[in-house]
């Protein structure tokens, strides 16, 4: 009996800490866009960026909190110049899959509705395809050439990301996230040499993040 008892004890201890856990936890899905560019890739024009994924946040019952997203991210540069009467767009489109990490720190006092928040860290990014195209306009006759960004680029990239932005619940463990995010790539991307290629983007990202449990 003794024995059943305790047995019955340790079980709804682990269940009751497991339970406490959840209730820090969320996930959900999170998408965005904005501006991405390569530093030192010339005289960088407007790119489209984008990214769509899942995101998780685990969160004390302070003020801080952990995240973890795992994304599609669209990225890369595009410059324009015109030499000798002839307009040359030269755009890399670099897809990643992306994993950014997230020391986080929420404002005001939990369970308020509305929380601002900032996010610092690391982002960790593997090419997964792409690719470099050199369009040129001349007298009316327009050509493109293309070759494939895994030809030209390093398949891993490393940076800093930044972010701040606000969480407010919608219904009770339903949350609306929106966030103003900036990468710094630190690892030179380019594959052949000569000038060192940074990834670096600038974004605004909104998503649900659902409660597994409740505090």
């Amino acid at each position: 009996m003794k024995k059943g008892l305790l047995v019955a004890g340790l079980v709804l201890s682990t269940i009751t800490v497991f339970a406490q856990q959840r209730q820090n936890t969320s996930l959900g899905i999170n998408a965005g866009f904005g501006h991405a560019w390569i530093k030192n890739y010339g005289d960088n024009k407007y790119m489209p960026a984008g990214n769509v994924g899942l995101s998780f946040i685990y969160s004390t019952k302070s003020s801080f909190g952990f995240g973890a997203d795992l994304k599609y991210s669209i990225e890369g540069s595009k410059t324009e110049g015109t030499t000798a009467n002839v307009m040359v767009t030269n755009t890399s489109k670099l897809d990643y899959l992306r994993l950014p990490l997230k020391a986080m720190y929420f404002f005001g006092t939990p369970g308020n509705r509305v929380r601002p928040k900032i996010s610092v860290g690391p982002s960790f990014g593997y090419l997964i395809g792409g690719e470099r195209e050199i369009k040129t306009v001349a007298g009316g006759n327009t050509s493109a050439t293309a070759v494939d960004a895994k030809d030209l680029y390093e398949r891993f990239d490393i940076g800093l990301h930044a972010g701040a932005g606000i969480n407010y619940r919608l219904v009770k463990n339903t949350w609306f996230m929106a966030d103003v995010n900036y990468y710094n790539g630190f690892r030179n991307i380019n594959k052949l040499g000569g000038p060192k290629f940074n990834n670096n983007n600038i974004g605004i990202n909104v998503g649900v993040n659902w409660g597994l449990g409740t505090y």
